[in-house]
């Protein structure tokens, strides 16, 4: 989520020792990156593993150091087989989204974020009440 929000006046994390990336030279590193050959990888099929075993009465101990936390949908620790996934090597653009949702002719629902002012369809930089 850092990487998509870069230059958008993140704030990182205050603990953990975390460094602001310098989004400049990975934007240099970006462009210069080969376009891939193809605009898909496929992945799978596999066995893999998620979750992770998270007992919770450790939860409330003041020593976190070696303690992994986590959501109660993440444990406890079990393998799932993946079917075959295709996706893209990189995220998509809004405008890329955009020019798929007019090809769409009303199949997919406009983005809750989006809306249309003056025969324009606009970004929300903030969410409105839904």
């Amino acid at each position: 989520m850092l990487i998509q929000r870069a230059g958008t006046g993140t704030i990182p994390p205050s603990v953990g020792g975390f460094a602001t990336p310098c989004w400049e030279s990975l934007a240099e590193a970006w462009d210069a990156a080969p376009v891939p050959s193809c605009a898909t990888v496929t992945l799978g099929p596999a066995t893999v593993e998620i979750g992770h075993d998270d007992p919770e009465e450790d939860d409330s101990s003041p020593d976190v150091k070696d303690h992994e936390l986590g959501w109660d949908n993440e444990h406890p620790r079990r393998e799932v087989e993946v079917g075959e996934v295709r996706m893209e090597w990189r995220p998509i653009t809004n405008g890329q989204f955009y020019e798929y949702w007019k090809s769409a002719e009303g199949k997919v629902p406009m983005p809750k974020l989006w809306v249309i002012q003056d025969g324009k369809v606009m970004v929300r930089s903030l969410p409105a009440r839904y």
